[in-house]
């Protein structure tokens, strides 16, 4: 069962929020409520400030990482969906006319620095009163602080690219100016951190939602993926295929994605959704008449099912769903539990296709399933408090990350071992097989149909296609102004919209900060 208690989150998210912010601060003092000098009392207290750690990545509507809108600007750039024009923020990122002035991109700048300032907090309190501590305490706080700051460093640069590296929780202004670092460095950091927190984890956590030793390795294996250290990769992920790791494929691909199957064998690392706290749905998670929860269910529906029909599936994502079909005949099990569309059978919302869109022009409709509320509600709620858990990391993906490794090391490729990783992916599916040319172009081909299919809007498509240097090609055959605008940020090697900018805001308070390649 989750559990997230807002009240606590309130509580930690306020003590550390007291060095975040440069305002003069009243003389006065409420001995009723904690302050940085008395709140560092116990384990509790320290406890209380590793849960507030969490809630930047779920911030709803300024960016976080796994929140509503921050979904949607992971999703926007990739040729999977298309966005209406009434959240002008992210029409701006789909059409790649977004600028240093996007709200959305630096909330998301701006929340991941958020949760590092809190990670670097709750460490520097660490070396401070840790001997008033048992050593083990003392470790476990140390790794899953390790983790949080490794994930979000992984993220930032990915996003960003070359950004100021901060590493201490410091009020002193002289601090706040900072040169960028290069994605390199903070992507060095980021695996130090990951790679001393998976030394100390545990293998299972008996804390619902904190990481686990797996959870470490999977995404330390992701970056050197992104990082093309293939052989690197294939050290830290492999043995998660291995005991004493329990992971597996669930045997429903959809079990991934409703409110009843969380925490299951393919989740390696989750976030926490919770129908708690208040009925504000657009806070920052952190006050008392916040909700745990998010939008994202009712972000998709359609205006049939009482849906706000934010994107919808492009042609080219149907196709490439459409391209293969099972064992059976039928289309790909995981096209049907992802989109709702016009085949027989289909259910939208327990209602069949051709009756909840009752007209005929409507019938060629596309709709998002994946976390949505559908085969369980005849419509989304309101208000729009979906309590389904966002998987960050699943297992299939550490399976197609070794698939890829396999294929793309210089020193250990293993043509082999690539297509069995991905047929495990396709064996779940119910497809046959891999039967294609026994050649790493063919291979890579299946490999990116299956990631695009295994992953649709969970935010891997674009940066795949970006690090692939297909993004360009895919763009220009889904949506001709979208590619006719992408290719107007091609700066000598690269592409200003590959990262998203430095912000504006940034640029003008850190006078040692300086636009990123473009912008």
């Amino acid at each position: 069962m989750k559990r997230i208690y807002l009240y606590f989150i309130s509580c930690a998210a306020a003590v550390i929020g007291l060095c975040t912010s440069c305002d003069a601060q009243l003389e006065q003092v409420n001995p009723n409520k904690a302050t940085e000098d008395t709140f560092w009392q116990n384990e509790a207290d320290f406890e209380l400030a590793l849960t507030s750690c969490y809630t930047p990545l779920k911030n709803a509507l300024n960016g976080g990482y796994y929140g509503t809108r921050g979904v949607m600007m992971r999703i926007a750039r990739a040729d999977e969906v298309e966005f209406r024009n009434d959240i002008n923020e992210v029409f701006q990122a789909c059409y790649f006319t977004n600028t240093n002035g996007n709200s959305l991109s630096q909330g998301m700048f701006y929340q991941f620095y958020n949760a590092l300032y809190r990670t670097n907090s709750i460490m520097q309190k660490l070396d401070e009163k840790g001997s008033e501590f048992s050593t083990d305490f003392v470790n476990r706080v140390k790794a899953e602080c390790l983790f949080i700051r490794g994930f979000y460093l992984f993220q930032l640069a990915k996003e960003f690219k070359n950004v100021p590296l901060r590493l201490t929780a410091s009020q002193s202004p002289s601090t706040f100016p900072l040169e960028k670092s290069t994605q390199a460095e903070v992507w060095a950091q980021a695996e130090q951190d990951l790679t001393t927190a998976a030394s100390l984890l545990p293998v299972e956590n008996n804390v619902i939602g904190k990481p686990t030793k797996g959870a470490a390795y999977a995404i330390l294996g992701k970056l050197y993926v992104y990082e093309e250290e293939f052989d690197k990769a294939i050290d830290v992920l492999e043995p998660l295929t291995q005991a004493p790791y329990t992971y597996r494929l669930v045997e429903d691909f959809s079990w991934n994605f409703d409110d009843t199957h969380e925490n299951n064998a393919e989740s390696i690392f989750e976030l926490l959704m919770e129908p708690v706290g208040g009925t504000d749905i657009w806070g920052d998670g952190e006050n008392i008449n916040s909700t745990q929860t998010n939008t994202r269910p009712k972000e998709y529906a359609a205006p049939e099912a009482s849906g706000w029909y934010e994107a919808n599936p492009t042609q080219q994502m149907m196709n490439i769903f459409l391209q293969e079909k099972d064992k059976d005949g039928n289309s790909d099990y995981r096209a049907r539990s992802s989109v709702a569309w016009d085949y027989d059978g289909c259910m939208y919302y327990m209602q069949p296709f051709r009756e909840i869109f009752k007209t005929e022009d409507r019938w060629s409709t596309y709709w998002i399933l994946k976390y949505q509320n559908s085969s369980t509600a005849t419509s989304e709620a309101d208000p729009p408090m979906s309590v389904i858990n966002e998987r960050a990391v699943r297992y299939a993906d550490v399976l197609l990350l070794l698939s890829e490794s396999y294929l793309r090391s210089s020193g250990r490729q293993d043509l082999a071992k690539a297509v069995g990783y991905l047929n495990q992916i396709r064996e779940r599916a119910n497809l046959n097989p891999y039967s294609g040319a026994q050649t790493s172009e063919a291979i890579f081909s299946d490999l990116e149909h299956q990631r695009a299919i295994e992953f649709f809007v969970e935010g891997e498509r674009f940066y795949d296609l970006r690090r692939w240097g297909l993004l360009e090609e895919r763009m220009r055959t889904c949506n001709e102004n979208r590619y006719n605008q992408l290719i107007t940020g091609k700066v000598g090697d690269t592409n200003r919209y590959y990262y998203y900018p430095i912000p504006a805001k940034e640029i003008s308070a850190n006078p040692l900060c300086t636009p990123n390649e473009g912008w």
